[in-house]
């Protein structure tokens, strides 16, 4: 692998790593959300739905785009 194909892996796995934490963080904080706030109001509840929503959201950008790095890299010499 040559420098400029390095330089662009390291690019998209940096790009995989920020999703896959907002992901985790996201589902994180809309469990705690839920369990904590959910019970005491509907703002609590809209909150944790949000942010389910926005985890889902990225879960399903994150598959297409680790998908589309791996064949990347599987056609690389």
């Amino acid at each position: 692998m040559d420098e400029a194909t390095k330089q662009v892996f390291k690019g998209r796995f940096v790009v995989l790593a920020v999703m896959l934490n907002i992901i985790i963080l996201c589902f994180a904080m809309a469990v705690f959300v839920l369990l904590r706030f959910a019970p005491e109001g509907t703002l609590g509840l809209v909150i944790g739905v949000i942010l389910l929503a926005v985890g889902a959201v990225f879960s399903i950008s994150f598959r297409k785009r680790y998908y589309q790095t791996k064949a990347w890299l599987h056609e690389q010499p």
